[in-house]
């Protein structure tokens, strides 16, 4: 199979942690310089703060510092402000009190990945 690429890396491919974290370098020292609570990887990223009201002028500030200085595009899809626990992160999500819980996809697609191991293991 041939595909043709116009623009970007392939999603799942070695090279794409890497440039992100070139490129997204600049993020992490402004959100350290701002002093917020965050978690990135690649160019997935949450950043906590106390209110909704804080995460929206947050977001409304990164979109305009992602878009206009370092010139990239957010994904408004992709892009929220909702309470901890309505968010998964890396195929995690944050329960109350600290907990780490399994994203129901998740753990639905592992649990699918085992059934269809255990089947063509039956003999």
């Amino acid at each position: 199979m041939n595909v043709t690429r116009s623009e970007g890396t392939p999603q799942g491919g070695p090279l794409s942690p890497l440039l992100a974290n070139l490129l997204l370098d600049d993020l992490d020292k402004e959100l350290e310089r701002r002093g917020h609570k965050f978690c990135r990887y690649a160019d997935d990223c949450n950043i906590y703060v106390q209110t909704k009201a804080a995460g929206e002028r947050v977001l409304e500030s990164l979109t305009r510092f992602l878009e206009g200085t370092l010139r990239l595009r957010v994904n408004r899809e992709k892009s929220a402000v909702a309470p901890i626990e309505e968010r998964k992160f890396l195929g995690y999500r944050l329960l109350p009190w600290g907990r780490l819980g399994i994203a129901p996809k998740s753990l639905d697609r592992a649990k699918e990945r085992v059934r269809a191991i255990t089947r063509r293991n039956r003999g």
